[in-house]
């Protein structure tokens, strides 16, 4: 594994799922990227939340330790991100809880999870 390019893959798909975490009082104004508008209150998604901490805390641990992932490391990490139900790659947004930024989300994280395993396999 390129320790450099997980790490990068890591703080990519967090990057993904930063807007989802974001909370909003109602009437507060909010950057829609070419101006400040007012808008509804708005609460963080939990699972959004939940994964984006998780993959910000893995990525700062194994930036920090300097040895080499050990095995059993390896082997946590490959169920975490890669395994079965309750894994990053069971993580899906439903348009119904969400809205339409759903589609979007999942396409996106679709694709960082890809490119987050071919640098875990590398």
């Amino acid at each position: 594994m390129n320790q450099t390019e997980f790490i990068k893959q890591l703080r990519a798909t967090a990057d993904e799922l930063k807007p989802l975490t974001e909370a909003a009082s109602p009437g507060a104004a909010t950057w829609n990227g070419t101006e400040y508008v007012k808008g509804r209150g708005k609460k963080p998604n939990p699972y959004a939340l939940a994964w984006w901490s998780t993959l910000i805390a893995v990525a700062e641990l194994i930036d920090a330790q300097e040895a080499p992932l050990s095995v059993k490391q390896i082997a946590y990490l490959d169920r975490l991100l890669f395994g079965g139900m309750g894994s990053l790659n069971d993580l899906y947004f439903d348009p119904g809880s969400i809205g339409a930024v759903a589609d979007l989300v999942n396409k996106r994280l679709d694709e960082n999870r890809r490119a987050l395993f071919a640098s875990f396999k590398n």
